[in-house]
């Protein structure tokens, strides 16, 4: 576990890291300052150039060696002073005022090189010498047209000298540096690490009991503030959708539990008082009732289970809603005429208006608003749908004159079981489920549903679908509600 931490690694890294530099630096610094020593030896060897016609001038005489030996003695920077004669071979003894080794082998390239008057500079090895050599070539053109070559040797223990040493540093103190830049790395890691580690140990404590608790954010807005602000946000969903499940199997428990003590509070009457079979027939009816309630219930949380999950997507193609809402009116007049009640149709539009959408599950929606209209709606009272177009948006509404909803209600009427009317609702069967279906289809096409009302006047539900239909794909436009 300890050489998967994620401060190691950061650690191994930043000391690689550290490591590949160091390591590029230093050969960059030794091919610098080698280049820069040797350049140093080349320009003292090429001054000499500057004295060749007068070294022409007198090695044309007779006592050529003497002009040499004097030339020598002039310059004590050169460790080495040879003169040949066209043919490579030497004119005069080689100084030996200082002792550089062995002298080293003639090497024609270097005078064919000066022969094109061209300074020949070569890096030779001499024998019995600590240090390799610089050493310069230069042609000497004499009056009579005879030529000698003149080379200037100098030893490189000035220029190896220091780069052995910086060669010895950087062995000696990198396995130091190595280990320096390891201990603060991993000082530095877990320093950097320390508010995840803190994240780390306040997400163990939250549980399903403490959902509530949030993460501290650091006020810095770095990375590890937008981590913990993302969490927090994540732990807000996770805790309205742990209060929405508790609410759900709270609610769907409490209106099967009424059904199911009804049915069986009549079973034990029936069958303890019960002795004719009108009065069996009664009972048998009414429990039926009940029967056909919890049927409705759980149809309608399974319709919602499977809609949410996308195991019913939407069928979409091409349909007519200025058909659908024509049916929807005509299957309305029969609800509504028990209680004389006015359904108006009022098509705002010339021209018959087409969509894309699930034509079944629009029907339920627009089925559910009607329905709900009527039964909340007093006789004699007026129900009204409507049907026009906004831009890019089909537009229809349904509105009656019925008690209306309190303005306190509005923001949870598409949840679940919520009733703002819970007597009436339940005297009229609902099972509390209508508009959390009609808001969850809405959503899975692309829309929404919007709902203005007055208490006392009346209630209008407006739905806005895109004419174009849902824009991703229909299995996973069926959202919760």
């Amino acid at each position: 576990m300890f050489f998967h931490s994620l401060r190691f690694r950061l650690t191994a890294w930043y000391t690689l890291t550290i490591v590949v530099v160091l390591v590029a630096s230093g050969c960059v610094w030794y091919q610098q300052l080698s280049g820069s020593l040797l350049r140093q030896t080349d320009q003292q060897l090429m001054k000499l150039t500057d004295e060749s016609p007068a070294l022409a001038q007198g090695f044309s005489g007779q006592d050529r060696c003497g002009v040499f030996y004097d030339f020598v003695r002039r310059h004590r920077q050169g460790h080495f002073f040879r003169l040949l004669d066209a043919t490579g071979q030497p004119v005069c003894d080689t100084c030996d005022c200082i002792d550089i080794g062995t002298a080293p082998a003639v090497n024609p390239r270097s005078l064919e090189t000066a022969a094109a008057r061209t300074p020949a500079l070569e890096t030779v090895k001499v024998k019995d010498a600590e240090h390799p050599m610089r050493l310069l070539t230069l042609a000497l053109d004499l009056h009579d047209g005879e030529v000698l070559f003149l080379q200037v040797g100098t030893g490189l223990g000035l220029v190896q000298e220091p780069l052995h040493e910086l060669r010895t540093l950087l062995l000696v103190f990198s396995p130091t540096a190595f280990l320096v830049v390891a201990i603060l790395g991993w000082f530095l890691a877990g320093r950097t690490l320390a508010p995840v580690e803190n994240l780390t140990r306040a997400m163990r404590r939250i549980n399903v009991d403490s959902l509530s608790h949030r993460l501290p954010v650091r006020s810095s807005g770095d990375e590890l503030s937008r981590l913990a602000e993302t969490f927090n946000a994540m732990l807000g969903r996770l805790e309205e959708s742990f209060r929405k499940i508790k609410q759900f199997s709270g609610d769907a428990s409490h209106e099967l539990r009424t059904p199911l003590t009804i049915l069986k509070g009549e079973t034990e009457v029936a069958l303890r008082w019960a002795k004719t079979p009108e009065e069996f027939r009664k009972m048998l009816e009414s429990s039926m009732e009940e029967i056909d309630r919890m049927n409705r219930i759980i149809e309608d949380l399974l319709l919602l289970a499977k809609s949410e999950g996308g195991q019913k997507p939407l069928t979409i193609k091409e349909m007519s809603l200025s058909d659908l809402l024509q049916e929807l009116y005509l299957q309305g007049r029969s609800l509504a005429q028990p209680k004389s009640i006015e359904l108006v149709l009022n098509p705002n539009v010339t021209e018959e208006i087409r969509i894309l959408g699930d034509e079944m599950r629009l029907r339920q929606v627009f089925l559910n608003l009607i329905a709900n209209a009527v039964n909340y709606t007093p006789d004699g009272g007026r129900v009204e749908i409507s049907l026009s177009v906004a831009g890019e948006e089909a537009i229809v509404r349904v509105a009656d004159t019925g008690i209306g909803i309190p303005a306190e209600h509005l923001p949870y009427i598409f949840d679940r079981f919520y009733r703002a009317d819970k007597a009436r609702n339940r005297e009229d069967g609902g099972t509390g489920l209508g508009l959390a279906i009609v808001d969850s289809f809405v959503k899975a096409h692309g829309g929404r549903v919007e709902v203005n009302s007055v208490p006392g006047k009346g209630s209008a539900f407006t739905v806005f679908l895109p004419s174009g239909g849902p824009q991703t794909s229909p299995a996973n436009n069926l959202s919760p509600s």
